[in-house]
């Protein structure tokens, strides 16, 4: 498995999506480690699930507090935040996902073909008890100017 490139690809793509997309300024970190970030207590987050087939299968989740995905949402629509709904809100979140996990196998291979799902989101214990039974996981923890978010991919060996 090409890790390395692999992960290089995701956080070229999270910077592409959330940097370009929703100009929002953000650092990578290398060292993440997904006990090492959920640890720090944040427990108002959503999380969005998308499952994926390929030369390489498995799950991304990306983790992103509520308020944050509220403002992204409003920004992204163009609407006050007050006019946006829960599900606007979850449905951005949701395509954030998209474009990161689409523009990261793009960006690692752009000669190989993924089947992605349809992203949706769940509690965070789906995630918690998926990332338990995994044997290979990458973690990105991502900080913006005020907060901290996560995306993982979960590989099926």
């Amino acid at each position: 498995m090409k890790r390395k490139t692999l992960t290089s690809a995701m956080k070229a793509s999270i910077s592409d999506v959330l940097e370009t997309m929703f100009f929002l300024p953000l650092e990578l970190s290398d060292d993440a480690q997904f006990e090492k970030w959920w640890a720090s207590g944040r427990k108002d987050l959503l999380v969005a699930k998308l499952c994926f087939k390929g030369p390489v299968s498995g799950t991304f989740f990306f983790f992103i507090p509520k308020d944050l995905g509220l403002s992204l949402a409003a920004n992204f629509m163009g609407e006050e935040e007050g006019d946006v709904s829960r599900e606007q809100v979850e449905d951005t979140v949701k395509e954030i996902l998209n474009m990161i996990s689409g523009n990261s196998f793009g960006t690692w291979d752009d000669q190989q073909v993924f089947d992605l799902g349809i992203p949706k989101i769940v509690h965070f214990e789906e995630a918690e008890r998926d990332h338990s039974a995994c044997s290979e996981n990458v973690f990105i923890g991502i900080r913006t100017l005020d907060d901290s978010l996560g995306l993982e991919l979960i590989m099926q060996t």
